[in-house]
């Protein structure tokens, strides 16, 4: 038998200190299922990928660029005698203008347990270019116009389902699979026969259509002096990223709609450069991007309700304390061990619930029953209460109820969850402070005068720590 002497301010001191105790103790699988969060996570993403990469990958476009090949005779003195070769070369040529719309049908697909949104895009493109003279060509160039193409770049052409032949003024030429230039990887292009090209300053409409799967997100870049991307969607939360925001865009439940218009001012991106000698241009850091994102995946949403997870060990906890500290009860450290396992099955079951009916309804189960289990256990502790005492008892359901709720809520609100969960914990400490205004910490008891009542305390002069005599503490306050 341990017991504690002496002073019952000494006995409430080293109570709150083996509580203190308890919670370190406690983070230890609290430390766990954060990491076994992040594991489910890291494997739903695994599984994402997989997915994504079998509907095509995300959709990266870049175009179009008209590339003019040339040929050109350079001269070199070696050892003292000239060497001359035929060096070729290629010009990259802005459209004039281009506009692009496409229209995305999302869907779920679904591999075991995960699923991730997935598209078909409907791609359909039109512009013209001013078709050049010889002063983009480096001096003494020959043009070879019987190479001229039309290239658009598609980073993972295995998601193309459809592509239409390409519209050349009245001409129709065949899209086939093309390496592209280094700026551009790997698509599609078609050759521009020099007949076809027309004569310097003819404008030569051009336009195409295709359909094309992925995932994840959707990337564009126009290389049009002016250019415009119209995009929409059946997906009611997507994230627009990239080098520019669009003008205009329209958000509700059934899908989304954006608009971008970007002038020629806005890109430092010249009308037309060398290929072969420029330094290689990264267009993608000028790509337009919008990402099918959910508002805060479940996973996310776990690891920040973990994060409150010693706020809810605190709560029961507290309650406990103060109906020692008000009510003469005694709670064996046994009890608060107890109460706060059970505290951190709440975050196991809302794990393992979300990954098959969702979050919300998970969070619900995982709530209510973590809430009837400590109510449950706590009506067994404090059922040797008497008088108001006896009907402060109800107040673990009411607080755990209230404090799920505030979580709920906080987990909920990406842009206020500071500011909710900062008033929530405000709200505790305060509360808690009123509660034990009165409580004079040197004797461990109410203020007996400003009370006005004295409550069921405890035998003084000792403190049953670990054991008490005979038999565990059952919390009977016996």
């Amino acid at each position: 038998m341990l017991k504690i002497s002496g002073k019952p301010g000494l006995r409430s001191t080293i109570k709150a200190l083996v509580v203190i105790l308890i919670i370190l103790l406690l983070l230890i699988p609290l430390s766990m299922i954060r990491s076994l969060v992040r594991e489910r996570e890291s494997r739903a993403y695994e599984a994402e990928m997989n997915i994504i990469d079998g509907a095509g990958g995300s959709l990266i476009l870049t175009g179009p660029l008209m590339v003019l090949p040339y040929e050109l005779t350079v001269s070199e003195e070696i050892d003292g005698k000239i060497h001359s070769y035929i060096r070729r070369g290629e010009v990259s040529l802005l459209s004039e203008d281009i506009r692009i719309s496409g229209r995305l049908e999302v869907e779920y697909r679904q591999r075991g347990i995960y699923r991730v949104p997935v598209y078909s895009a409907f791609v359909d493109a039109s512009g013209y270019f001013l078709m050049p003279g010889s002063e983009i060509f480096p001096e003494g160039a020959r043009p070879l116009k019987d190479e001229i193409k039309l290239v658009i770049g598609i980073a993972d052409m295995r998601g193309i389902q459809a592509v239409s032949d390409l519209s050349w003024n009245s001409d129709f030429l065949v899209l086939t699979p093309d390496a592209g230039l280094s700026s551009l990887g790997s698509g599609i292009s078609t050759l521009i026969p020099g007949s076809g090209a027309g004569s310097s300053g003819n404008k030569a409409e051009f336009s195409w259509n295709m359909e094309i799967g992925g995932g994840g997100s959707v990337a564009v870049t126009p290389l049009g002096r002016n250019s415009e991307l119209i995009l929409s969607g059946n997906w009611p939360s997507p994230s627009f990223q990239g080098a520019i925001l669009p003008d205009e865009r329209e958000l509700d439940d059934t899908g989304f709609n954006a608009r971008w218009r970007i002038p020629e001012v806005s890109r430092p991106i010249q009308p037309w450069w060398d290929s072969s000698n420029d330094p290689e241009i990264n267009l993608v850091d000028y790509s337009l991007r919008v990402e099918l994102l959910e508002p805060a995946g479940a996973y996310t949403r776990i690891e920040r309700s973990v994060k409150y997870a010693v706020i809810f060990l605190l709560i029961p906890f507290a309650v406990f304390f103060l109906f020692e500290i008000l009510g003469g009860l005694r709670v064996h450290p046994v009890q608060y061990l107890l109460a706060g396992a059970a505290d951190i099955m709440f975050y196991l079951l809302l794990l393992a619930f979300s990954e098959h009916i969702g979050f919300n309804i998970s969070y619900l189960i995982a709530a209510a029953a973590v809430t009837l289990l400590i109510s449950f256990y706590s009506g067994s502790i404090t059922g040797n209460l008497t008088g108001r005492n006896r009907h402060s008892a109800v107040s673990i359901p009411a607080v755990l109820s209230a404090a799920y709720l505030w979580l709920w809520v906080t987990l909920q609100s990406e842009d206020y969850a500071l500011l909710i969960g900062s008033a929530g914990l405000f709200l505790i400490i305060a509360l808690v402070m009123v509660l034990t205004r009165k409580v004079d910490w040197y004797a461990g008891e109410l203020n007996r005068m400003d009370s006005g009542t004295e409550g069921n305390q405890g035998e003084s002069g000792e403190l049953d720590v670990l054991f008490s005599e005979g038999k565990a503490d059952d919390g009977d306050g016996e």
